[in-house]
């Protein structure tokens, strides 16, 4: 199998800012860099002339291939001995075609991606009976409208069984694919901000992450005819992401499945809303070595954004009128209004939702008790979440002595993200509370046999 970590080199000949420029193009898949190195001999100029960022670079490899890059960053300008300047740029995103595509629109992304096929449910491979290798057909689809495109879920598949000579080893790659595929043509920048949201979506849903294997523009009065079938030119697209650490979580894990999205509901204004929220929570998992302190506030931030996007326009009058208007008629009213009204939120001078109401707004929910365990027996949970984040931000000493470390900073942010999962899927119109409602149970078990354990370690002591 090829090695993804390697860098291939394609020679090439590149217009920079006007001038032909003889160098090779580098690419590394594992690492998302896409950089050119252009050697470029002085004649007139001895100390070179220096290169602005460009936005659009374009050459041609000694293959044929028309290469477009896209947002090119000057990171290496030197003139060695008064007779060859080196340029090195890096670009955010690259189209390889038969063509210039530097304003070219296309109608259809196709994104092939790595770690998303179990979520979709969708398979041309037949596991009924698994001492048989059976494959099925690959009409499985499933399709929905977002931001006004077409998005279509199905799955692409690599068999090496039935290669001619026969192998004693072979493989079977399975990927989903997303299509997304506009009414009228659209530039790039269209098709990757959709697809940005829709990896989001999906790394949210499985607590995991998402890699693009491969992605291909298409314009479909770019065709050619095999018989009676048109085909379409690929124009292949390759972006600035480095690939991800896999962590395998199984599907017990998963926030919901592409099965449980509604295809007559539009969420393009939740997912629009949901993009920096997403960003936030992937803190979770996409970045290995981050301190827990981090994922910690960015946990907390994404519950702050989340419920000032959704909930009462992010106004102070509207959230009152609201926790008075549910609330207020119920015989322990003022043991609700000590959790969402404290003082500080009823001051005068307070003109904004605090984060302990936000908290415990989230945390009471639909007063159905799912999250009883943090606001009714432990009624200073949100307190405590909002000093330990003002400590983390606002460093005091009086802070210190309020703030969760260690284990318990752990533990807060495996229910602070249970919350946001929880809330966020109803925003997407699914209810998933039997699953909090399980993992809580066994957060809660877990806590009571943690303590026996200690008492019974003290008395033996």
């Amino acid at each position: 199998m090829q090695n993804k970590n390697i860098d291939q080199h394609f020679a090439g000949t590149f217009n920079i800012d006007g001038e032909e420029i003889a160098g090779e193009l580098i690419y590394n898949k594992e690492k998302g860099v896409t950089m050119l190195n252009l050697i470029k001999q002085l004649t007139d100029v001895p100390i070179g002339r220096s290169y602005p960022n460009l936005d659009v670079i374009t050459g041609v490899l000694n293959s044929g291939t028309t290469v477009t890059l896209f947002h090119n960053r000057c990171i290496k300008n030197h003139t060695q001995g008064f007779q060859t300047q080196q340029l090195i740029f890096v670009a955010d995103y690259s189209i390889w075609s038969k063509r210039d595509a530097t304003n070219a629109k296309y109608n259809k992304l196709e994104c092939v991606l790595e770690n998303a096929l179990d979520w979709s449910g969708l398979s041309a491979v037949d596991t009924s009976d698994l001492s048989v290798v059976k494959f099925k057909g690959n009409e499985n689809k499933n399709k929905y409208h977002w931001f006004g495109a077409k998005i279509t879920f199905s799955t692409s598949l690599k068999c090496e069984l039935f290669d001619l000579p026969h192998k004693e080893e072979s493989t079977v790659v399975e990927r989903l694919i997303v299509s997304i595929e506009a009414d009228e043509k659209q530039d790039t920048s269209y098709f990757t901000a959709i697809r940005n949201k829709v990896i989001s979506l999906i790394s949210f849903a499985i607590k995991d992450n998402v890699n693009v294997d491969e992605q291909y523009l298409y314009d479909y009065d770019d065709s050619y005819r095999i018989g009676e079938h048109t085909e379409y030119y690929k124009h292949y697209l390759y972006t600035s992401e480095h690939r991800l650490s896999i962590h395998n979580n199984s599907r017990w894990e998963y926030n919901f499945t592409l099965a449980q999205l509604l295809p007559e509901k539009d969420i393009k204004k939740e997912l629009t809303l949901l993009e920096p929220i997403f960003n936030l929570y992937l803190s979770l998992f996409k970045y290995t070595d981050m301190p827990p302190e981090m994922v910690f506030l960015n946990v907390v931030q994404a519950l702050e954004t989340f419920h000032a996007r959704f909930f009462y326009d992010d106004s102070k009058d509207k959230y009152v009128a609201s926790v008075i208007d549910r609330f207020g008629s119920r015989q322990n009213y003022s043991d609700i209004e000590k959790l969402l009204l404290c003082d500080t939120q009823k001051d005068e001078n307070c003109k904004y939702i605090i984060l302990v109401s936000r908290l415990n707004d989230l945390l009471i929910g639909k007063y159905d008790g799912l999250f009883s365990e943090y606001y009714a027996v432990d009624s200073g949970f949100a307190q405590t979440v909002a000093d330990t984040r003002h400590y983390y931000t606002h460093y005091g000493k009086s802070k210190e002595k309020k703030a969760l470390k260690g284990d318990k900073l752990i533990d807060a942010i495996g229910i602070l993200a249970l919350l946001l999962e929880y809330n966020v899927c109803l925003q997407l119109g699914i209810d998933n509370q039997a699953k909090v409602r399980e993992r809580l149970s066994s957060i809660a078990s877990w806590k009571k046999f943690h303590s026996c354990y200690q008492k019974e370690s003290k008395q033996t002591i």
